[in-house]
């Protein structure tokens, strides 16, 4: 039976590693695979804040999505703040 992953998962698989190794020809490698996962994760971000603006819509299942996407934004908002 195959194993079934995650959306996470697969984008972790298809990006590669990003944590810091300390050997510059694999480190070298990993900011490639980093820079790579900053840019996915900021058009994924982007997607949400377009998303996002729906959240006033008059339609319930367009509304729905909107409010989710920007509930998520909050969240990711509040992570950052916590991180930084």
């Amino acid at each position: 039976m195959s194993k079934i992953y995650t959306v996470h998962e697969l984008i972790k698989m298809l990006v590669g590693n990003i944590e810091p190794y300390g050997d510059s020809s694999v480190d070298c490698l990993r900011l490639d695979n980093l820079k790579e996962h900053c840019d996915t994760s900021l058009r994924l971000i982007e997607d949400l804040i377009d998303t996002a603006k729906y959240r006033d819509r008059p339609e319930q299942s367009i509304k729905i999505m909107g409010e989710h996407a920007y509930n998520v934004l909050v969240d990711i908002k509040e992570i950052l703040n916590n991180a930084l």
